[in-house]
């Protein structure tokens, strides 16, 4: 009987001290430290009044680009045209139909300089190219111009994405908002073809920079649990933007009223820099703990929720990440950033490079419906993109896209021209392709590198990425050489690297990156196992 007393005092001892010890957890779990994304979850939330408000604003930030980068493919779109003798004579497809006649005036056999061109105006009524006669010995203006616009995209990338990790997210969006608005509002008053390159210039600069901070900032207000779903949707106004300057355009058919039109929404920039909060993330990398706890403030104002109360551990947050004083370098000085960063600027290279070579021609027969078969091919994939990303991860959705995209890309090449209707096919399923793997880009490119450096890195990607829009032209033209040249090229590229994806970490779970250490480790454990 003692034992068995004994034994039970014992056994009541042991459950004592286990409940002591699990309280004593659970007490310490309490009182740990949260990290932001602790912090943001549980003043801000998963999706309130303050989410939708955002999303709304920062959605039409994305659209925006649309018009800035397809608009000049209707405002500057080259009809039918052939040589006149006078300014009032009408248009005639059999002489556009005779290529001599295009250029030349010919009059009973005699052929002259052409100094007067007709245009066909059943498609588009007025258009910069027939106004400034950019036809015959001008048209290479019409291609420079192009070039130039690209130029653009790679000038906005580069620079607004060093200065939102300078300066702040919502100061370099409403700038390239602003940019993109001014410039627009100007192209319409052009008086030559060079004002009205030159201002397409800072309409793709500003368009690109508000996309690419607009999505930043999405990223970093998000929720873990819908960030994958938040940043693939927030491609998806790109789509319909895409859609909307194709039906304007088909509305207005004179491009200086579809410029004016096209621009008049984005005169919002103008009060958005006061009704955006600046990325709490971005402060905390920054020091700026008031401003941070500010910008939570405001949000868990708007969806009645607690003001958080872990201000020392933000601090500390906050000054670790001040200590490292990261810059872009860290990039190309880290080796394990160093390699997913060529990866990842190859991905974006070729992801281009397919994106316009397989859209090249695709409106050749009929400009509205090739511009809208494309862009609902476009948002066909960011809606499948956005199913299938957290389900079977960013690392086998970016190379299996990459791979269809230069398959498509090859079989195009090898159909011959008469077949139109097939290499639209196949263009359109290469387009979708790589509209999802720009989707999936994006976010595992956010994923992958730190807060502090995370836009720069975008930004330099991005930018790597309009080196390859400006060759697309030119290897196009190699078809001069061989007529499958440019599609093989640009496909067997796509499927090169889409190999090269699968050296990339998966970066589906885990939390976004504060810091370089934390980047690092993505991976890691996963190595580790393989190993084993």
């Amino acid at each position: 009987m003692g034992a068995t007393e004994s034994d039970q005092e014992k056994r009541d001892q042991n459950c004592n001290e286990k409940t002591d010890d699990e309280t004593r957890f659970l007490v310490e779990e309490i009182m740990k430290p949260k990290d932001l994304d602790g912090v943001l979850l549980e003043s801000v939330g998963k999706f309130g009044l303050f989410q939708a408000w955002l999303l709304l604003l920062l959605f039409f930030c994305q659209a925006t680009f649309a018009p800035a980068i397809y608009g000049s493919v209707f405002t500057d779109f080259t009809p039918k045209y052939h040589c006149a003798q006078d300014e009032l004579e009408a248009f005639n497809m059999t002489k556009w139909e005779d290529e001599e006649q295009r250029c030349k005036l010919v009059e009973e056999g005699n052929k002259s300089e052409c100094s007067t061109w007709t245009f066909d105006e059943s498609v588009i009524i007025e258009t910069v190219s027939a106004d400034f006669d950019i036809v015959c010995d001008q048209a290479f203006l019409k291609t420079l111009s192009g070039t130039l616009r690209m130029s653009g995209l790679l000038i906005g990338s580069f620079v607004f994405g060093w200065m939102s990790d300078s300066v702040g997210r919502v100061p370099s969006l409403s700038l390239a908002g602003l940019i993109l608005f001014i410039s627009q509002i100007l192209a319409g008053f052009s008086t030559n073809y060079l004002m009205f390159s030159v201002l397409n210039v800072f309409m793709a600069a500003g368009g690109v920079g508000s996309y690419l901070v607009s999505f930043v900032l999405l990223f970093e207000w998000a929720c873990p649990e819908y960030r994958t779903q938040a940043s693939v949707f927030a491609q998806i106004p790109f789509a319909v933007g895409y859609l909307y300057t194709v039906f304007i355009a088909w509305c207005i058919p004179s491009w200086q009223t579809l410029q004016w039109v096209l621009a008049a929404p984005n005169s919002l920039f103008f009060i958005l820099f006061f009704i955006i909060p600046e990325s709490p993330r971005w402060l905390m990398s920054q020091g700026k703990t008031e401003k941070a706890l500010k910008s939570i403030k405001t949000a868990a104002k708007s969806n009645n929720l607690p003001v958080p109360k872990e201000v020392p551990c933000i601090e500390k947050a906050m000054n670790e990440e001040k200590t490292k004083k990261l810059g872009i370098c860290i990039l190309v000085a880290h080796p394990i950033l160093r390699y997913r960063l060529i990866i990842m600027s190859f991905n974006w290279i070729v992801i281009t490079l397919c994106f316009y070579g397989l859209s090249l021609n695709s409106a050749n027969e009929d400009v509205f419906t090739g511009m809208s078969m494309m862009a609902l091919v476009e948002l066909m994939a960011y809606i499948i993109t956005l199913f299938i990303m957290d389900l079977f991860g960013r690392r086998p959705v970016l190379s299996l896209c990459q791979l269809i995209a230069g398959l498509s890309c090859v079989c195009a090449g090898f159909v011959p021209i008469t077949y139109y209707w097939i290499r639209l096919t196949l263009a359109l399923i290469g387009k979708m392709g790589a509209s999802a793997a720009f989707a999936t880009v994006f976010v595992y490119s956010a994923e992958l590198f730190p807060t502090p450096v995370r836009n720069s890195a975008i930004g330099l990607c991005s930018t790597l990425a309009r080196i390859g829009a400006l060759l697309a032209p030119t290897i196009a033209s190699l078809d001069s050489v061989l007529a499958c040249l440019p599609f093989l090229i640009m496909g067997g590229a796509a499927m090169l690297v889409g190999s090269l994806s699968f050296l990339l970490p998966e970066t589906r779970g885990h939390k976004l990156p504060e810091t370089v250490e934390e980047a690092a480790a993505i991976g890691a454990k996963e190595n580790k196992e393989e190993e084993l």
